[in-house]
């Protein structure tokens, strides 16, 4: 793993996350406010980015490259897609990681400490707060819409399986 804290003058981080839907309402100053609180981590193929059950309170958002997610030594997604987000749960909740991560190909993401949000909350501090807790409402969002499909889907398995219909919500 390479890193650096040296994101501000780093033009191709800046013009990654002005892609992003999430930071395209942001200026240009305050996207680099928020590369203060972040550090650059650009890892191999193959290298060991979060490791399940250790402690973390970072977030990861992915600027380029790909990442495998396990949970269990079960693969449980793969992210491509630029500004996709990581390490969500141990940043929110200061517990342990509840998952591994893996580079699949050299990746470079943004790195950001939940240390340093909230410490002296200041408007453009608050603001990326704001925008790091919609990415969180809108992964768990999409995570248990997935999750209740999936759900539904065994429940009728098990129906065909046993014959017997499963207790439905009232």
């Amino acid at each position: 793993m390479q890193e650096t804290d040296h994101l501000r003058n780093n033009e191709k981080v800046l013009r990654i996350l002005r892609e992003i839907d999430q930071f395209t309402t942001f200026s240009s100053e305050d996207i680099l406010s928020f590369l203060d609180a972040g550090k650059l981590l650009e890892y191999e193929k193959d290298e060991e980015i979060l490791i399940e059950g250790q402690n973390g309170f970072h977030v990861y958002f992915l600027l380029a490259g790909e990442v495998r997610i396990t949970k269990d030594g079960k693969r449980v997604k793969i992210l491509r897609r630029t500004g996709e987000l990581f390490g969500e749960m141990g940043f929110m909740e200061g517990a342990t990681k509840s998952a591994s991560v893996v580079a699949l190909q050299k990746t470079l993401v943004l790195r950001l400490d939940s240390a340093i949000i909230g410490k002296n909350p200041d408007d453009k501090e608050l603001a990326l707060g704001y925008t790091i807790y919609r990415f969180f409402c809108e992964i768990l969002a999409d995570r248990l819409r997935i999750a209740t499909e999936e759900n539904i889907k065994l429940q009728k398995k098990l129906e065909k399986l046993t014959g017997k219909a499963t207790k439905k919500a009232p």
